[in-house]
């Protein structure tokens, strides 16, 4: 079929769409004209000016990252250069998993409101085009999880998602999120990885004719996630507005205004917008919401909270009505409460090796399952496709990092949803959420420590030291010296736990040591950051042994990370 790219057409066209899709997925639909961004030469040759040991780099840090390809942008591992050879990689990869369905190859793109995307998006539009694949182009800046979702419902070869989430501003991130709705897996990122080394190998990729261009669709799927929220029905809508909650939000500068302040107003729900300041990087952390706490704090209505987002409003952070951080972990904890009890829902408890133990403690009394992954939302991901696959699902999955999906839902993260959830909740339960905070650790019966630190080390032989002093210790316990301070180390128990990280993933995720008394020290090489995390927990009846356990734990753990 041939098209007429000065119209704007419904996207009911079965070049673009599957016959059972339905229209209102991708309002405002428009078949661009297409510009070149790429240069022909007199053959329809373009050179690839990338070395091949630097694609080698970026292929692994695709490929083995818990989430895409990061790097500060306008480096020799993040520039247009990096972009175009990704970008051919993926449209490759795109084909040749068209070739075996039989269709035209077919890639969404998006991303965040970084420097890094703006510009990089309209190149990766025009090469992609340029090869032959067609193009669902988000030209607004997305969140992670509306990309998500679109591509779940529209079922492409691959979507490309431009961002770096929380990390600085500078940074640039490319990821890969799969047909199903998630971060791509790694059987899927090494094939792409394959393709970018081989065509660096080769220097050079062809381009095709105009009138054999791949086709190019402006879409803006805003619409389809609303409605995908309405059709979940664990939003109260009418509630939360009567429940007279004062909403104080801060998008910090990312693409989160564009759809939950969107929702709100949708709603006609008030709220007050915050800004705290363009801060290193847009993460919803304590020390980045400060602004926030204290326009919570001031306030005088006694249903009071403060919601924010991260750069692509995967993540979420929120703020009691006294102005203290409620962490992620307690954040998981409050959604799966408010789903089981309030909502009666069922299903697994997913969570990464790092979140919080307490959850486990939550699944016991609510006579639910947990599963522990590796850290990485890939990883919790392929265990909610494969619990779906059997017929089952999950109540919530998470990470302490500030990712939370629920059940019925993508298989990735969305710190919008997550808002709503905890509106619903003050609104269903008529308190503040401070309060259901404390009534519903209270009711877990132990008293619950934990604390995350990160410790900066750009040298990759001080990271190996401390993870393999940890492991030396470890080795240490299994021949019986099993003292660490006044703990001992569960030797079974920690055992078992590095066997299933290894069947997640070659090598592990790091070493977590199991104490006897419940607690336990992770300590990991982080994915995205140049950073060594320890994640600490301890347990116990009596609230100052548990602090004091903390506080041992983290001083024999400041010896052991001290360079």
């Amino acid at each position: 079929m041939k098209i007429n790219f000065q119209s704007v057409l419904n996207l009911s066209k079965p070049s673009m769409l599957k016959n059972d899709t339905k229209v209102n997925y991708t309002p405002n639909v428009a078949f661009a004209p297409i510009k070149d961004s790429v240069s022909f030469s007199a053959r329809g040759v373009r050179e690839i000016n990338v070395d091949e040991k630097t694609a080698e780099i970026v292929a692994n840090s695709l490929s083995t990252s818990t989430s895409g390809h990061r790097a500060t942008y306008g480096s020799d591992l993040f520039n247009k250069d990096i972009v175009e050879l990704l970008t051919v990689g993926v449209g490759n990869y795109a084909k040749n998993k068209a070739s075996e369905r039989g269709t035209i190859p077919r890639v969404v793109i998006g991303g965040d409101t970084r420097v890094a995307s703006r510009e990089s998006l309209p190149l990766i539009k025009g090469i992609l085009s340029g090869i032959g694949v067609d193009v669902e182009y988000i030209t607004d800046p997305v969140p992670t999880p509306v990309l998500a979702l679109y591509t779940q419902q529209r079922d492409p070869d691959i979507a490309i998602l431009l961002t770096a989430s929380h990390n600085p501003w500078e940074d640039g991130g490319y990821n890969l999120v799969t047909s199903d709705g998630a971060i791509a897996p790694p059987e899927v990122t090494k094939q792409v990885a394959n393709e970018v080394v081989k065509a660096a190998k080769k220097g050079y990729y062809l381009l095709k004719t105009p009138e054999n261009k791949g086709q190019i669709a402006h879409v803006r799927p805003y619409e389809s996630y609303k409605e995908k929220i309405e059709n979940l029905d664990l939003i109260d809508f009418d509630n939360i507005q009567d429940a007279d909650i004062k909403i104080y939000y801060d998008d910090l500068k990312g693409t989160g205004a564009s759809t939950f302040e969107k929702i709100l107003r949708d709603y006609e729900i008030p709220y007050s917008h915050v800004y705290s300041g363009k801060k290193t990087g847009p993460n919803p952390t304590s020390t980045n919401l400060q602004e926030l706490k204290d326009a919570v704090k001031n306030d005088q209505n006694r249903m009071r909270i403060g919601l924010s987002n991260d750069g692509d409003a995967d993540r979420f952070g929120v703020i009691d009505e006294n102005g203290n951080f409620i962490t992620p972990n307690d954040v998981i904890l409050l959604t799966a409460y408010h789903l089981n009890k309030n909502k009666g829902l069922g299903g697994d408890i997913i969570r990464s090796q790092a979140t919080s133990s307490q959850l486990d403690l939550f699944a016991k009394q609510a006579d639910l399952d947990i599963v522990q992954t590796p850290v990485g939302f890939k990883y919790i991901a392929e265990d909610i496709k494969n619990l779906r696959n059997m017929g089952g699902d999950i109540l919530v999955a998470g990470e302490e990092s500030g990712g939370l999906t629920i059940g019925g839902h993508i298989p990735e993260k969305d710190g919008i949803i997550v808002l709503l959830l905890m509106l619903d909740l003050m609104a269903s339960e008529k308190k503040p959420i401070g309060k259901i905070l404390k009534d519903v650790k209270q009711s877990l019966g132990t008293e619950f420590r934990a604390e995350v630190i990160s410790k900066k080390l750009n040298n990759d032989a001080d990271k190996e030291r401390i993870i393999q002093e940890m492991k030396d210790i470890f080795e240490d316990a299994k021949q019986g010296d099993c003292a660490f301070g006044s703990f001992d180390i569960d030797v079974k128990k920690t055992q078992d736990n590095l066997d299933s990280m290894e069947r997640y993933r070659k090598g592990g995720d790091g070493i977590k040591l199991y104490f006897t008394d419940g607690s336990s020290v992770l300590v990991r090489k982080s994915g995205t950051e140049p950073l060594v995390k320890t994640y600490i927990e301890t347990y116990a009846d009596d609230a100052d042994v548990a602090d004091n356990n903390l506080q041992e734990l983290k001083n024999l753990m400041d010896d052991i990370c001290t360079i």
